[in-house]
């Protein structure tokens, strides 16, 4: 009888609390992504027209980019500390909340100053999001780089969304209705998490160590590597729009939708410029699933805090970069130095991913998805 009872007490709350099918999670997850990653570049096709309303240079147009990232910056190891603490989902909801928000909040006035504190608001929403999205994608055992990689690759397919999409609302609603919109659209995500169960049917929380992650090579390594394909695939995405047009001489609906075309089909000339442009598609999507999936082994930091602070290490090329892209634009009259600039990003970033194997490789831990050691030790003395 004890031992029945004990078996029903355990299975009450795992009835409770079902987690939601894998595919749903998945879903979930991709939507989060795809919604985030619309802030990156949603601002970029309308340069012109905020240039114009604004009276602001391209290089204070930038940063509208420098504030989002510069929020996802501050926002990352908080975030994965929360998330170490009291699990995903709470954060997914809290962080989506800011990320509809700023995006709800931003046309309230068309003021500069106004709007950077609300991109960096968004940028706080934007990094928590991130974050404990990745957290629930490594959570996910054996499906874990398949989710991890859908939620890479999702990043790509909102800042197209945003590129494409935005000279359309633009022409619908003007640009502070686009960027209504995208907010509008961020309540989604809410409800979505609202809904979708993360699958941790009890949290148990993790020591918060950010020492720890700080002193780990592995975790510095990694962040390093993503800096040179997150990081400059987004300081350039943003700008996208306007070299075509400036290149090309096309209308910004049109330069949005060649970029998205040349970033998911590279099959039309000149040759240089899609080539160029599938590469950074492609560099900035593979590596994500082994940066983080990594990050969420490593033996002595917490899930959250390294992937947080591999998130934060990255950022220095998205906060840097586009403002410096266009205060050379502006002063040259092309892009060549301006996307040659950031070149150095890159350069460091390889070093680093050559560096990463052999560091990550002895912090990893060594028993599979983070298994409890005692089961192990219980399955030897049985």
């Amino acid at each position: 009888m004890i031992n029945k009872h004990v078996v029903e007490t355990l299975q009450v709350p795992a009835k409770r609390r079902l987690p939601s099918s894998i595919p749903l999670r998945i879903s979930a997850l991709c939507l989060t992504s795809a919604v985030t990653a619309v802030n990156y570049t949603n601002y970029g096709p309308l340069i012109p027209i905020l240039r114009t309303d604004l009276h602001i240079n391209n290089g204070q147009a930038g940063l509208m980019s420098t504030l989002l990232f510069l929020g996802l910056a501050i926002m990352y190891i908080p975030a994965g500390a929360l998330a170490d603490r009291y699990g995903q989902r709470p954060v997914l909801i809290g962080s989506s909340i800011l990320l509809a928000g700023g995006g709800v909040l931003l046309p309230l006035f068309p003021n500069f100053t106004w709007i950077l504190f609300c991109r960096i608001i968004t940028g706080f929403g934007a990094g928590g999001a991130f974050v404990a999205g990745a957290g629930v994608a490594a959570s996910m055992g054996k499906n874990s780089s398949l989710a991890q990689g859908l939620y890479g690759g999702s990043v790509q397919i909102g800042s197209g969304l945003g590129l494409l999409f935005t000279p359309f609302l633009y022409g619908w609603f003007g640009w502070r209705g686009a960027f209504f919109f995208w907010g509008l659209l961020a309540i989604l995500v809410v409800i979505t998490w609202l809904i979708v169960n993360d699958g941790q049917v009890a949290h148990t929380p993790t020591r918060v160590d950010i020492k720890a992650g700080l002193r780990s090579p592995a975790v510095w390594t990694l962040g390093l590597s993503h800096m040179g394909t997150f990081g400059l695939g987004n300081a350039m995405a943003a700008w996208i729009a306007v070299y075509l047009a400036h290149q090309y001489g096309l209308s910004l609906g049109l330069a949005a939708f060649t970029g998205v075309a040349f970033l998911a089909l590279p099959l039309h000339l000149p040759f240089l410029v899609v080539a160029g442009m599938a590469l950074i598609a492609m560099g900035a999507t593979i590596p994500y699933t082994s940066v983080f999936n990594e990050a969420a082994r490593l033996r002595d930091v917490g899930k959250g805090v390294a992937q947080g602070l591999v998130s934060v290490i990255s950022v220095p090329t998205v906060i840097l970069g586009p403002p410096l892209i266009g205060f050379l634009f502006e002063n040259t009259g092309n892009f060549s130095l301006a996307f040659g600039s950031i070149l150095l990003f890159s350069a460091i970033a390889v070093t680093s991913s050559f560096l990463a194997g052999p560091a990550v490789s002895r912090e990893t831990i060594s028993i599979p998805y983070a298994l409890p050691k005692s089961l192990f030790t219980t399955s030897r003395s049985a």
